[in-house]
């Protein structure tokens, strides 16, 4: 075994665990907020057309989260020894609150002004989103040598997905929702998210220094040696299913308040996403101890394919039923949100499994690298999904931000569209992304400490 993982620390504190995992609220929301609030609030608010607001969104978020995320997470192993990943949660903390604000100060300008403002502040709030998420992922893998103590790890980092998720898609719709649901009532209610970000980081930080510094450091891939990653086929399978499913998650997302205000025609939309979110949130920090007990007894390939495939039937059923009664769709939400528990906390536990086999078989520190480009992923899929194809379907259904402002009813082509979006495609993508692990993903019997391990895929 090589000398770094053998003086990891087997097990940590529960209160450890707990605090570090606090982090991940502020993940979700700087995540979520803008994924499930911002193409809503420019089309229906700002009166921006669909397509064009995607693509504000898009450019900077795929473009410029890619130079961020791998900039930070080279330098958080190539600075480990001098610059303890934990300082970079304190410095994206501190600059949280002014990203968030900025990126929905849109001003009432020109559309010109506004795409460029949208540009701009959403290329910052990318920049500070990096300095945080990628060097608190990476430091995951560098908390624990177990692989089962690993998945209880991601347990924790995925119950507090649940509390930003109650957070982001259900306390702030609903509040913006009783803030009158105007430029003003945005703007308030994303300053005090920013707010809970600072301060959820800030306490990841203070425990993360409770957790013991690799005794000894591995060598940091170079910022030249990054193409050597995807010569690691357990780490490319990884990914390829995680494009799938990151995609298929942001249109999704983005598509939910068109779905529930004109396919459902829910007369306060915002109220009931918040209903329905807060079910879900719920749903994810109850199910994601649950998943780590099934994990123990099936192995976390069969675990993950069984929650992401049953993620996907659930959003194609959705998309079929959207006269039913409200508490057919709490059913629905409740159950997706199970399954995202699931696939979430499952992958990332693969992913740790992937960066700590990646020290022992080839001794070098890729947990920042790995962790960037897992980021980019992330960010480039929920973008490219819940923006730039999100806005390409809506526009070529026919949708009319025109109308949609001035409270108009949408054509029928347009609805059959949004149901498309919500439903169809993220629906039948999530099959795909469980099929893909389930062929290509294999794993070493299951170990003492329970849960099996990944083999080379």
């Amino acid at each position: 075994m090589n000398t770094v993982a053998a003086k990891l620390p087997g097990r940590l504190a529960t209160s450890t665990k707990a605090g570090f995992g606090v982090g991940q609220v502020a993940g979700q929301l700087f995540r979520d907020a803008p994924s499930l609030l911002l193409m809503f609030y420019l089309t229906n608010v700002m009166g921006v057309a669909p397509a064009i607001a995607g693509t504000a969104i898009f450019v900077p978020k795929v473009f410029f989260s890619l130079v961020f995320d791998l900039w930070i997470g080279v330098a958080s192993d190539r600075l480990a020894p001098r610059f303890p990943r934990r300082r970079w949660l304190l410095v994206g903390g501190l600059a949280a609150p002014f990203a968030m604000l900025g990126v929905f100060a849109v001003p009432e300008a020109s559309m010109t002004f506004q795409v460029a403002w949208v540009f701009v502040t959403f290329s910052a709030y990318m920049a500070v989103y990096s300095t945080f998420s990628v060097p608190y992922l990476a430091q995951f893998s560098e908390m624990s040598s177990d692989p089962a103590e690993r998945t209880e790890l991601m347990g924790w980092k995925h119950a507090f997905t649940g509390l930003g998720v109650l957070m982001s898609s259900s306390v702030a719709p609903m509040a913006v929702n009783a803030l009158g649901t105007d430029r003003p009532a945005y703007l308030i209610t994303m300053s005090s998210i920013g707010v809970i970000c600072l301060v959820c980081l800030l306490v990841a930080w203070r425990f993360a220094a409770r957790i013991p510094e690799p005794a000894e450091v591995a060598t940091p891939l170079a910022a030249r040696d990054l193409p050597r990653a995807f010569t690691d086929r357990r780490f490319m399978i990884l990914c390829l299913s995680a494009i799938v499913m990151t995609v298929a998650a942001g249109i999704s997302y983005a598509s939910f308040p068109f779905f529930v205000k004109y396919a459902m025609a829910r007369e306060e939309p915002l109220h009931d996403i918040g209903v329905m979110s807060a079910i879900m949130a719920f749903a994810v920090m109850g199910g994601s101890p649950l998943w780590v007990m099934v994990s123990k007894r099936l192995g976390k390939k069969l675990t993950y394919v069984l929650a992401a495939a049953g993620h996907g039937l659930v959003t194609l059923v959705w998309g079929y039923l959207p006269d039913a009664p409200i508490e057919v769709a709490y059913v629905l939400a409740g159950l997706m949100a199970a399954c995202n528990a699931g696939w979430g906390t499952i992958v990332l536990s693969l992913l740790s499994d992937s960066i700590a086999a990646a020290r022992e078989e080839y001794g070098e520190n890729r947990a920042g690298s790995y962790s960037a480009i897992w980021s980019i992923i992330e960010k480039a899929g929920i973008a490219m999904g819940g923006t730039l194809i999100v806005g390409l379907i809506l526009s070529a259904f026919g949708f009319d931000a025109a109308a949609a402002s001035a409270g108009m009813p949408q054509s029928p082509r347009a609805l059959a569209g949004i149901i498309v979006s919500y439903s169809t495609v993220p629906g039948i993508a999530k099959l795909v992304a469980a099929a893909m692990i389930w062929r290509y993903v294999h794993e070493h019997p299951s170990n003492s400490q329970g849960g099996a391990t990944p083999a080379h895929a």
